[in-house]
């Protein structure tokens, strides 16, 4: 994993924007999985800057999401799309259909993934890393911080009812983008930078699993 210092999103998001330009470019199928909170509107900027006639083979994914009826509050993907997300020609791949259960939706969710996994050639992810050490949807202790096949799970977090991609499938990304800024996240990148922890205590260690990975902060880079 390679840990770069700056200042805030611009050196990252840049990266980020040629990655997926890149391969577009060069006629691969790509599959973009993003991340909701503090990466939103660097969200819509990037697919803002992607060229419309390469849209075509780009597919995008949230990495996680909340149940509950489309476009409810706490949905990642409503409050992209509410942010100003446009997709073109991108297939768009939201995990939220009305009138699922929750048991219906994690199965939805996990079908979708295995198909746009083994549709996609390449597949970028673009990460956040939380004070607590989670990553994607995967909170410590939790029963997604467990090794399992499949590669979407959900499990209900207080006051959330959590969905997630898995170990298992953030171990098939091709490359990820990982963005964590500010002094709450200090001590959970030190110990993601300096030590080895076990994934259900710190679930972004995963991310030193993964052939490309960079990491974005104001807190750590590497040298220091």
């Amino acid at each position: 994993m390679k840990y770069i210092l700056t200042a805030g999103w611009e050196d990252g998001v840049a990266d980020l924007t040629e990655r997926l330009v890149r391969e577009l470019a060069a006629g691969r199928r790509v599959l973009w999985l993003t991340s909701g909170g503090s990466n939103t509107m660097p969200t819509v900027q990037i697919m803002a800057n992607i060229p419309a006639n390469l849209r075509s083979k780009l597919s995008v994914m949230p990495i996680d999401e909340r149940y509950g009826e489309t476009g409810h509050d706490e949905s990642n993907w409503a409050q992209l799309l509410r942010a100003g997300f446009e997709g073109g020609e991108a297939a768009l791949l939201p995990v939220l259909e009305d009138g699922l259960s929750f048991e219906q939706t994690i199965d939805r969710y996990n079908q979708m993934a295995i198909q746009a996994f083994n549709d996609n050639e390449v597949i970028v992810a673009q990460l956040g890393v939380g004070g607590d050490g989670h990553v994607a949807g995967i909170l410590p202790g939790s029963s997604a911080a467990t090794e399992t096949d499949d590669l979407a799970v959900g499990y209900r977090s207080d006051p959330l009812t959590r969905l997630t991609l898995t170990f298992a499938a953030l171990r098939r990304i091709s490359a990820a983008y990982i963005f964590a800024f500010g002094n709450t996240k200090k001590e959970a990148l030190k110990k993601l930078q300096t030590q080895s922890v076990p994934l259900d205590r710190q679930p972004a260690q995963v991310l030193k699993q993964l052939p490309e990975a960079y990491f974005y902060s104001d807190q750590f880079g590497d040298g220091q």
